[in-house]
């Protein structure tokens, strides 16, 4: 057995050869990189797939650091885009695993087309803007949706969900999971937010 097939050696027994052979081949893309984004990406990576599209806007904070796989003491804060610590952890665990990296919105030609060229997208956004623009995108381009979401609405309490989208299964807005008020104030312009 080679080199190759002992790392995967695991995976092989839960999904098979064929199944490995799959998965080093699929492209997935992922809106939202930190506390949920950062251990999907890790856990991709060993997984052995081909391709991640990394998109996230945002540089790493303080407030990061206890949730962010990936991050390390040492990583300057401003000056550390998640995306770029996120490949550092791809090249780490994976270097076979090829990376894209997109520091814009998920309302961008790039996220679009890393959208468009995946095989799965996932979303870990704390929001439910942007996880409403990635539902409808992935819908637009028939791609399966993967969402995952954490909350704490008040102190002691935790929440959240995962739900997937597409097979005709019906999108997050169609089963009632977004707060639709939340997304249109995160669609309004800063005009209409003025107004407000």
């Amino acid at each position: 057995m080679s080199t190759t097939n002992e790392r995967y050696d695991r995976s092989q027994r839960l999904f098979g050869v064929a199944g490995q052979q799959k998965l080093s081949c699929t492209r997935v893309a992922i809106g939202g990189v930190s506390g949920l984004g950062s251990p999907m990406i890790q856990h991709l990576a060993l997984l052995g797939i081909a391709h991640v599209a990394m998109i996230e806007p945002q540089e790493l904070d303080n407030t990061n650091r206890n949730r962010f796989v990936g991050a390390k003491s040492t990583d300057p804060v401003p000056g550390s885009f998640k995306v770029d610590l996120a490949e550092r952890l791809v090249a780490e665990i994976n270097p076979h695993v090829e990376v894209t990296k997109i520091r814009a919105s998920i309302v961008s030609p790039e996220a679009f087309a890393a959208i468009k060229a995946a095989d799965w997208v996932i979303g870990a956004f704390d929001h439910d803007g942007p996880r409403y623009v990635l539902n409808e995108v992935a819908a637009a381009y028939g791609k399966p949706y993967i969402d995952l979401a954490s909350d704490v609405p008040e102190p002691g309490v935790y929440g959240g969900h995962v739900c997937v989208s597409g097979f005709g299964c019906g999108c997050l807005s169609c089963r009632g999971i977004l707060d639709m008020k939340a997304v249109q104030e995160w669609l309004a312009s800063p005009e209409d937010r003025a107004a407000r």
